[in-house]
């Protein structure tokens, strides 16, 4: 089986919402979609799918997605889309660095395995644990009683998770915790994320403000040792993603905070 052709289609998917916003006045009222298809000889086609969040959450954006799958697909014409270790090198080789780009194609190209080998990629992947999940709903920025409004009516919908967008004005971001937190019942779950939003002061100020809060803190600062700083002042559970690009950032962050252990 070889890889005849691979094409890039774009697809706007308006929000529910109208506008989704965070920290730094950001915001978006529509995802900017790629759709992948990678077409084989054997008349097997894979699916793909590429949405960043804008060019201003991550280093991502759309346009840049369907330019760099124009300049990949020649390389990869006549390659075995099953073969995903090989291909991903071979996308390396022909494009440094852009991970992004590469993913749409490799999830394409995960679909066909599924295809061929007549599993799911779930199955592929190690296989499905447990029957469910729950999900969250993340809270676009707005005023507190507005996102306290929102928590609510999602609530009524089944929702017990509920991410708030948060890192703006410390104060401001004090009055919109302590307000959903009041609505919050035995089981839910309530995630303050800044999305890199606070500097350390004001990353400070709030979990001072919501030290009597159920809340885990998300992304309070731009970079990791900054939010193992603030960590380090609260008992609040912390949730990273961004700030973490490595193994090796999270093992020194880990190493780094053993060595400080030691010294006190």
């Amino acid at each position: 089986m070889k890889i005849q052709c691979i094409k890039a289609y774009q697809v706007d998917l308006p929000l529910y919402e109208g506008s989704y916003n965070w920290s730094g006045g950001k915001s978006v009222s529509v995802f900017d979609s790629t759709i992948v298809s990678v077409e084989t000889d054997e008349g097997i086609t894979g699916y793909g799918e590429v949405c960043p969040l804008g060019p201003f959450y991550l280093p991502a954006y759309a346009t840049g997605t369907r330019t760099g799958i124009a300049e990949l697909a020649p390389h990869l014409i006549g390659e075995d889309p099953t073969q995903l270790l090989p291909l991903n090198q071979r996308m390396d080789i022909a494009l440094k660095g852009h991970p992004y780009v590469k993913s749409g194609i490799d999830i394409a190209c995960w679909d066909i395995l599924g295809k061929v080998s007549n599993q799911s990629v779930c199955t592929l992947l190690g296989g499905r644990y447990g029957e469910d999940f729950m999900l969250y709903r993340a809270i676009s920025q707005q005023a507190p009683d507005e996102m306290a409004a929102k928590v609510a009516t999602y609530r009524a919908e089944g929702y017990r998770k509920f991410q708030l967008k948060v890192g703006g004005d410390p104060n401001i971001d004090i009055e919109r915790i302590h307000a959903v937190a009041e609505l919050m019942e035995p089981g839910d779950v309530l995630i303050a994320d800044a999305n890199t939003g606070w500097l350390m002061h004001e990353a400070a100020r709030v979990v001072r403000g919501v030290r009597d809060v159920d809340v885990y803190i998300e992304q309070p600062c731009l970079s990791y040792q900054e939010c193992l700083a603030i960590r380090q002042r609260t008992d609040h559970p912390f949730v990273l993603d961004e700030t973490i690009d490595s193994i090796e950032a999270l093992l020194r962050g880990h190493a780094d905070r053993c060595d400080g252990c030691r010294q006190h």
